[in-house]
């Protein structure tokens, strides 16, 4: 153990420098270390200080992270650990944030510091962005008096989602701002530095040619538990008069507490934005839905041979969703889908034969042909439910329950064991890790059991890259595989947000990072590895039966950026 009386004021950087790694491999947390350098930056106090009796008094906040020991910092986030350091802070008694007790470190208490850890939201902690009487303050009360100090516990990173008004923007007009956890606002302007120019540069205060908003309103401020996420956030809407701008195009920046935020902008209809679209490959007579913004008086929505113009698709009245239902599969395709507007266009990765496994209708696969397989369909256009033409598989079972061994999907590149040609590297960066890389299938839960509270039938997948080692995942986790009992991760059947849905197309993903064959890998390692063959199986080995219905198509590669 390193004392005080070892080490003299002229040398504690040199220690810092040299002698953290030394004191982690002891054993020191990241805060004892912290604790330690303030007691030695203060060992010059004077006696009352040292006796720690004196009338208390915070001189700042430290994190407890050494890179950063030099620092103070007067706000933080919830769930974050840190040293409020003063003079005379023995014997504390209680410690409040924000009117509200909170744990400290009875053990790391000194005449100089106490190590604090702010609770989180989800465990009761209330911040002042959503409840005006609290203090944003932290509190410290010792056996000999209080000492309180001005400090700010912000809610989550701000963002910008879209912003809606009518074209041309005029000085004056309401500008309605909508995005996440835009709470605690400390300032709002305009600056002509377009958003892609501040997305590859490095900046600590977003400059340019500045103009200050003068009006802004808060609208909505929807603050709740994310069921997926299970972490605080908050649905925003802010109302911005708009001042007058010597320019036509830039960014509107909005600074909280927690940072800086901020989204391209123009006076007239800017080119529109594709953030997301909820299936890269959906099946006829599914329904597509694309997200981003600037959907302002879109004039056509294009795939490869297939044209939707007005009254063939649905804009939504806030301008950042487009709703069509996809008829026919196209055939002709250049892999895109693009959206039109006055202000330009928007493309997204959309039916690339090159993702594509097998759609169960051509020569891009080979069944194994094993027992029990499921039914191969080809339905006559308008048939439906399932889909308007073309063939799927189905898996049905009337009753399931207590079998290992179930129907399958099992398809095979070829006999000779090459791998499947999978995404070129223009598609599906080198660099793209596991976690973002899925197997995709669209699928038609026809309201089976699943997921119904009850039943505990699953899926069984099963990925073989070239070679001959088998690689399985199952949606589960065993309990007592004895009795067949588990705990599912997600919902069997889990789209790309962990839901599930009944009666209708959609699309099912698994991250290839569950297969322990590319657990860990980049893409290039994943296509270097290769896959031979893939199986679908569904499995039950629980007591509760259930009713199973599914079809499946398009099954395919799939990438998303995390």
């Amino acid at each position: 153990m390193i004392s005080e009386s070892n080490l003299q004021p002229h040398n504690i950087r040199n220690m810092t420098t040299i002698n953290i790694k030394s004191l982690r491999d002891h054993g020191w947390t990241c805060c004892a270390i912290l604790a330690a350098f303030v007691m030695l930056f203060t060992a010059t106090s004077c006696k009352d200080d040292e006796e720690g009796m004196g009338t208390p008094e915070i001189t700042g906040v430290r994190m407890c992270d050494p890179a950063k020991a030099d620092s103070l910092f007067t706000k933080a986030s919830t769930g974050q650990t840190f040293a409020v350091i003063g003079r005379n802070l023995a014997d504390v008694q209680r410690v409040y944030i924000n009117d509200q007790k909170v744990s400290f470190n009875p053990t790391l208490n000194t005449d100089h510091s106490v190590i604090i850890s702010v609770p989180t939201e989800e465990s009761g902690f209330v911040l002042t962005a959503f409840d005006s009487s609290l203090k944003d303050e932290i509190r410290i009360e010792t056996s000999h008096g209080t000492a309180t100090y001005s400090f700010k516990i912000t809610a989550p990173y701000p963002s910008i989602s879209r912003v809606q008004a009518i074209y041309p923007r005029k000085p004056g007009d309401l500008l309605n701002v909508y995005g996440l956890n835009l709470v605690d606002i400390e300032r709002v302007y305009f600056t002509d530095i377009p958003a892609e120019v501040l997305d590859t540069t490095v900046w600590e205060t977003i400059g340019g040619n500045i103009v200050e908003v003068k009006d802004v309103t808060t609208v909505m401020t929807d603050h709740r538990l994310n069921s997926r996420t299970q972490v605080y956030e908050t649905n925003s809407q802010l109302g911005v008069t708009m001042p007058d701008l010597p320019y036509q195009n830039g960014s509107l920046v909005i600074q909280c507490a927690s940072g800086t935020t901020y989204i391209a902008f123009s006076v007239v209809p800017g080119r529109p934005v594709l953030l997301d679209i909820s299936s890269d490959m959906p099946v006829p007579g599914e329904k597509v839905v694309i997200t981003g913004r600037e959907f302002v008086q879109v004039e056509s929505v294009d795939f490869g041979d297939i044209h939707l113009g007005a009254g063939q698709f649905e804009v939504s009245s806030s301008e950042d969703a487009i709703t069509f239902t996809m008829s026919k599969m196209p055939s002709v395709t250049d892999g895109t889908l693009t959206i039109v507007t006055p202000g330009g266009t928007a493309s997204t990765l959309f039916y690339n034969y090159n993702c594509l496994l097998t759609n169960f209708e051509g020569e891009d696969a080979i069944n194994n042909g094993w027992d029990p397989d499921v039914v191969y369909e080809t339905v006559t256009p308008g048939t439906a439910p399932y889909t308007s033409d073309g063939t799927y598989a189905r898996l049905t079972v009337e009753s399931e329950a207590q079998q290992w061994w179930g129907k399958m999907i099992y398809f095979r590149k070829d006999w000779d064991g090459h791998s499947f040609t999978l995404p070129s590297f223009d598609i599906i960066p080198e660099n793209a890790t596991a976690d973002e890389v899925y197997l995709a299938m669209e699928v038609f839960d026809n309201n089976c059991d699943y997921n119904n509270g009850q039943f505990s039938g699953y899926l069984r997948y099963m990925i073989q890259p070239i070679g001959d080692s088998e690689n399985t995942y199952d949606n589960f986790e065993w309990v007592d595989y004895g009795a067949g009992t588990f705990r599912n991760f997600s919902p069997v059947l889990a789209d790309i947000n962990g839901e599930s849905h009944k009666g209708t197309w959609y699309r099912h993903v698994v991250p290839l990072s569950v297969f322990p064959c590319y657990t860990g890998l980049t893409y290039t390692e994943i296509v270097n590895v290769g896959l031979n063959q893939f199986r679908i199986q569904s499995i039950n080995q629980g007591t509760a039966r259930g009713f199973i219905d599914v079809c499946f198509d398009n099954v395919r590669i799939f990438y998303k950026k995390k």
